[in-house]
């Protein structure tokens, strides 16, 4: 049941953040910063990342890997920053505020420039098992190259106070 609720805040994340960037906006409503890492299982691949990322869209550097499959992508410009508090979403100790880091951005697929993302990533306590992964990249082309989903497998995610 509760990964049924994640994945409908999720979407919820998703489309409040399509909204607040069709409105001109692009800054986050909420201060502080998400670090973490760890690997998601989504239709039998894993996929892993890493990311330091502050909700003030101006703030650098901003730090997203994601890799799967022998694929690498690098995050070189952060575009788009909403971090939200879902109150169906426990983050734990320490409190920041905030329990969801909804982004996109572009950056460097296999080194090549060009490439888009868009993710969502939830803080759901200790350990991290309950703490959520998407993303979705698409080549310079605008191909899609990967989608995936999921609750982490492996590693933890962290919002911090500004």
């Amino acid at each position: 049941m509760k990964k049924m609720t994640v994945a409908g805040v999720v979407c919820a994340a998703l489309a409040a953040a399509g909204a607040f960037a069709a409105i001109g906006g692009g800054g986050g409503n909420l201060p502080g910063r998400m670090t973490g890492g760890g690997s998601i299982i989504s239709n039998g691949l894993r996929v892993t990342h890493g990311f330091n990322l502050n909700c003030d869209l101006a703030y650098n550097p901003q730090r997203l890997e994601i890799n799967w499959n022998g694929n690498r992508f690098h995050l070189e410009e952060l575009r788009t920053t909403f971090c939200s508090n879902n109150p169906l979403i426990d983050a734990g100790q320490p409190s920041a505020g905030f329990n969801t880091y909804t982004g996109s951005g572009a950056g460097r697929l296999n080194g090549e420039s060009g490439a888009t993302i868009d993710w969502v990533f939830t803080d759901a306590g200790e350990p991290g098992t309950e703490d959520f992964a998407s993303y979705t990249i698409r080549d310079s082309d605008g191909n899609l190259i990967l989608s995936a989903s999921g609750n982490l497998n492996k590693g933890n995610q962290q919002v911090h106070e500004p």
